[in-house]
């Protein structure tokens, strides 16, 4: 079993489009809300370090003893965290065109600058009324502020499926107002307080060189935190393409288990 953490400001439905995918492989998906985001409950100054302990009881519910964890985008640093934090539970971790410590000097560099103007408030009612300017209290307004995206993004945008999945993914995200996402763009904006250079569970890096959202920087970066990480790049994968990459990345991840 793998536990899918979404992007920003995405959903629990990110993966709605691969389902037969990950059928064909015989690879098990499970994909939560992050608190406010969808049906999930709010969660005032929740942090980074919390998400594990949810995960972990989410695994007792449904069963799973060991399992995998991985992350897209702004949930890249959820699996780290997990990875850090759930020890031998994780059989591995994978972190997709994942955003890395934003402690780190050069986090910044190249960044999305929207979501690093949001990063920099810093305190979750101010970001949220920023949200609310910017996006209507609704995030209708959201669709209209994506900034430039690669050839790769683009392409993946024209598939009809595809592009109908991130709509819902992300009206879905907005259920309950920007909140949600408000807040978990200022837990991502803080520095880490777990040490990656703890984890022993292999973890795999995946980036687009082409990214024009999380810079390739970010990849790299967080592989070399972590001793037990593995960067893969592609040329010419954006941001967005490389969600074309979890249906193996996640049967890669499971197959210690099989």
């Amino acid at each position: 079993m793998v536990f899918y953490f979404h992007g920003a400001p995405t959903s629990r439905f990110d993966l709605m489009a691969l389902e037969d995918r990950f059928i064909e492989l015989g690879v098990r998906v499970v994909s939560a809300d992050r608190p406010g985001y969808g049906g999930s409950s709010p969660s005032p100054r929740r942090r980074l370090k919390d998400w594990p302990s949810d995960v972990g009881a989410l695994a007792d519910e449904v069963g799973a003893r060991r399992f995998a964890v991985m992350g897209l985008s702004s949930g890249g640093p959820y699996a780290v965290a997990c990875a850090a934090l759930l020890g031998g539970r994780l059989v591995g971790a994978g972190v997709v065109a994942g955003v890395t410590d934003m402690g780190w000097p050069g986090a910044r560099d190249d960044y999305d600058e929207s979501e690093a103007a949001l990063m920099r408030i810093g305190d979750e009612s101010a970001a949220t009324a920023w949200c609310e300017d910017r996006y209507g209290a609704d995030g209708s307004r959201f669709f209209g502020s994506v900034g430039d995206l690669a050839s790769a993004d683009l392409a993946l945008m024209s598939d009809e499926t595809m592009a109908g999945a991130f709509m819902t993914a992300v009206i879905e995200a907005f259920r309950q107002g920007v909140g949600g996402f408000a807040q978990d763009i200022t837990v991502q904006g803080r520095p880490w307080s777990f040490d990656p250079g703890a984890i022993a569970t292999p973890v795999n890096v995946l980036h687009g060189e082409a990214d024009t959202l999380v810079p390739i920087s970010h990849g790299r970066h967080t592989a070399e935190l972590i001793p037990t990480a593995k960067l893969t790049t592609w040329p010419d994968h954006g941001h967005l393409s490389m969600i074309a990459e979890i249906p193996r990345l996640a049967a890669d991840l499971v197959a210690p288990m099989r």
